[in-house]
Parts: structure tokens; sequence; C-alpha cells
């Protein structure tokens, strides 16, 4: 075999493994998707796995909980809204507004209990608009309606913490994450849960 027909089945050779190297890291330069929990969690800060995982256990919770399964609450079917900010003493910067926006999903998604929320972020847009509807720019009969807006009965609100510390050569955080329902007219707790998460990880990867 000579020279060149050695070099165009080197040539080859090479070519090949480059694609099953590719395909076998899944292309698209070396992108993967679908992450599992255990992929997601690559250090010690809040992740996206925490974010399910307390999603899902404080939804339960509420969805199990007494006040909600009460005849009273299911012949009321009160409107919800969400605290505004989810108090955050972390040390890290974490954006609480999706762990609450989260929960409101998962509860706006059953069918076996009501759940109703208004929309805390659209009220000041909406209250803004109709007030410019009143001038007038437009037509009084095709106006939205002033008084039409209904109220929330109940308000979901939360706080998130965070504790360092060192062991053993290696560093262990603690997150803390207490939720509690509120009854606007009363003030009242009417459902309150917290979880906990703890994690430890070495120096390397401790910040």
């Amino acid at each position: 075999m000579n020279r060149r027909r050695l070099s165009i089945l080197f040539v080859a050779i090479l070519m090949a493994f480059g694609t099953l190297t590719c395909a076998s890291r899944g292309g698209g330069g070396g992108i993967k998707e679908n992450l599992s929990d255990t992929e997601m969690q690559v250090d010690a800060e809040w992740s996206a796995k925490d974010l399910r995982r307390v999603s899902r256990r404080m939804t339960r919770s509420i969805k199990s909980s007494r006040f909600v399964r009460s005849r009273k609450y299911r012949r009321a079917k009160p409107r919800w809204i969400l605290a505004r900010d989810m108090a955050n003493d972390t040390d890290e910067h974490i954006n609480t507004r999706v762990i609450m926006e989260k929960i409101r999903t998962q509860l706006f998604r059953s069918r076996r209990i009501p759940f109703r929320f208004i929309d805390d972020q659209a009220l000041d847009t909406v209250l803004k608009q109709q007030s410019l509807q009143q001038s007038a720019l437009f037509d009084s009969s095709k106006v939205a309606k002033i008084g039409r807006l209904v109220g929330a009965k109940l308000i979901l609100r939360g706080r998130i913490s965070n504790i360092r510390k060192r062991s053993g050569g290696a560093n262990i955080v603690f997150y803390n994450i207490t939720l509690q329902v509120v009854d606007i007219e009363t003030s009242e707790i009417v459902w309150t849960d917290e979880d906990e998460i703890s994690r430890r990880v070495g120096k390397s990867r401790f910040r």
C-alpha cells in the first residue's frame, strides 16, 4: 500500500473517530439537555434542583392542609395573591419570585381543589389603564368598568435563609425555607410549613 493510500485511510479513521466522539457527547458543541438533579447540582449554591424540591414539597403540603380541604374553603373559593417579595436572608442572590411563581403554577394546575390567583404584578398596570380609560381619550361606552376588580382573601408569603459551617475539612451549607398562607382580613396564619436543605461540599467546590 503506497503512502497516498495510507494517508487517505488515516484521514478517514480520524474523521470516523471524531464523528463517534461528537455523537457520544450529544453533539451541538457538547451541549446536553434535560439534566438530572445530580447533574444540575454543581456546587453549594442554591440550584434548580433545590427550586424543584421546595416547590413540589410546599405544593403538596398546601394541597393536603386542613384549611384547604375544609368545606368553608371549598364554598368560598377564595382568591390568592403572592407577596411582592419573598424575604431573602441568605448571603446569595436568589430569585425568590421564581420560587413563589413555581408554587403558584403547580397549585393553579390542581383539578380537585380550586386555587384562583390574582396577578399582583399586573395589578398596578390594570389600575393605570383603568384610570387612563376614564379620560376623554376613550369612548365611555367601551371602557373597562371601575369597581369590577375582585380582591384576594389569602396571601402566600415566605422567607429563605442559610447558614454556612466548616466541618472536617469540608464546608456545609444549610437552607431553611418557610412559607405561610395568611388570611388578609384577619391576619391569621391558616397554613405554614418549612423545608430544610443541607449540603456538604469540599473546599475546592465551595466559594
